[in-house]
């Protein structure tokens, strides 16, 4: 049988068993006005989306900026120089166009920028706003000041700021806190470096307010080989760095040398009547033996030093947490819990503001004398008398609770203070009810921010926050 043959130039469709065709015949079909209409639609829509992209990104990007800039700088007077190029054209333009626009934003930021660096800056733990002196240079000092964002030592930074000095904080933030020298930071006189004073430090300065060392029972027994070191070999650093560039140095000793004294009140020609291996020994026969290393540094190296002997002190940027007397109680009757006294409460003790011993400081610093100094209020309490008089203050519900006397805690500590007022011609002039006041609005922020605070005890403990 014959074999049919194809038509040339034309293929027969394929099939299967059964002979159905398995795929279309080997040509397009036209589209149909439906198919070509939604075609159509579909590229009007994209290339309309995409038009309508491009618009909206030259608007956003190019267009609202430099309408922007016009609106912002429209009042601002003209611009006599130009960026780097520009050989005055943005000036004989009348400010306009962009290269006018961005030489009045750079005139702005610089106007910002010097701005800045005539004040602080406010911040939660220091709302208000603190200005800085312009000095020439001859009478602008580098200052260190180690434990600088610290209680104390923040507050004399900010003194020493406001007077137009450059300044240098160290601190390891041990017990200090960064948001006490925040307000700072912008400032193109202000250095902050993370540094721990028992390791050696390279520094140009011209005075050193050595302020370093946990200052709190608590704290600084928790670890109280550190807290030797820090007294000793952290002032051994720095009266090397004092020797080696001429600085004069400043030392802030405190009350406790004095241990629970027998005499009463304490002048600075008192001996003192410490337990050498007691709890608290290594804070006070520390900063005893630091005493002794400035004064062998001043007659072997004529080091120039000076040294304050610091009593109790309170005011904002106390830490919360730091276990002492004005700080636990005004806490405590903040959050109406109990009061704690421990022992009978009839220590006494003497209270200066914050800001009273910031002036003691440099007063002491920038004077002749050279000898101890007794920095404190002579106004005294006894510790009873003080939470009563914190429990008024507060208007708190607290109650008033009496637990066993710390070990080795002095029987009673007010100042003599003649030798300041002698010889430097300082005295507190801040009322302990004024500086109470203050503490206590401090520390209502502090709790609004902080929600709950649980005081510490008289045990060694770590700071919390």
């Amino acid at each position: 049988m014959a074999g049919l043959s194809s038509r040339p130039g034309r293929s027969s469709p394929k099939s299967d068993r059964h002979g159905l065709p398995t795929s279309a015949p080997n040509r397009d079909p036209s589209p149909s006005k439906e198919a070509k209409s939604a075609w159509s639609l579909s590229l009007f829509c994209n290339r309309h989306s995409l038009m309508m992209l491009t618009v909206g990104l030259m608007t956003g990007y190019i267009v609202m900026p430099i309408l922007l800039i016009e609106q912002n700088f429209s009042n601002l007077p003209e611009v006599t120089h130009t960026l780097p190029g520009n050989h005055g054209a943005a000036a004989a333009r009348g400010g306009r166009g962009l290269e006018s626009a961005a030489d009045l934003v750079l005139q702005r930021l610089t106007e910002d920028r010097d701005v800045m660096a005539r004040h602080s800056l406010p911040t939660s733990t220091t709302p208000i706003v603190m200005h800085t002196k312009t000095l020439p240079d001859h009478h602008r000092k580098k200052i260190l000041v180690t434990g600088g964002a610290g209680f104390v030592g923040s507050h004399l930074v900010d003194k020493l700021m406001m007077q137009g000095h450059d300044v240098i904080v160290v601190d390891n933030f041990f017990t200090g806190q960064k948001k006490n020298v925040a307000h700072w930071l912008h400032h193109p006189n202000f250095s902050l470096v993370v540094h721990d004073v028992t390791e050696d430090i390279m520094l140009e300065v011209d005075q050193i307010y050595h302020m370093a060392c946990p200052a709190s029972p608590p704290h600084y027994q928790y670890n109280p080989v550190k807290t030797i070191k820090t007294s000793t070999m952290g002032t051994i650093n720095m009266l090397g760095l004092a020797k080696r560039v001429k600085a004069r140095i400043l030392l802030t000793s405190t009350s406790e040398i004095y241990g629970d004294p027998k005499e009463h009140p304490q002048k600075e020609s008192y001996w003192g009547n410490v337990n050498t291996i007691g709890p608290r020994s290594c804070y006070d026969e520390g900063k005893r033996v630091a005493e002794t290393m400035m004064y062998s540094y001043r007659n072997q190296n004529d080091v120039q030093v000076r040294v304050a002997r610091i009593f109790n002190t309170f005011g904002p940027r106390m830490h919360p947490n730091d276990g002492r007397v004005v700080s636990n109680f005004i806490i405590q009757a903040l959050q109406n819990k109990d009061m704690t006294i421990y022992g009978e409460g009839t220590q006494t003790r003497s209270f200066q503001y914050v800001t009273d011993l910031v002036e003691g400081l440099h007063a002491l610093m920038n004077g002749e004398y050279d000898l101890p100094v007794n920095l404190g209020n002579p106004d005294e309490f006894s510790i009873k008398d003080f939470a009563e008089y914190v429990h008024k203050l507060t208007e708190t519900s607290a109650q008033i609770k009496f637990l066993p006397k710390s070990q080795d805690d002095p029987s009673q500590r007010k100042p003599d203070i003649s030798t300041a007022k002698r010889e430097i011609g300082w005295e507190p002039k801040v009322a302990v009810e004024q500086g109470l006041r203050n503490t206590i609005e401090y520390f209502q922020h502090v709790l609004e921010e902080a929600g709950e605070i649980i005081p510490t005890g008289p045990g060694a403990t770590k700071p919390q926050s």
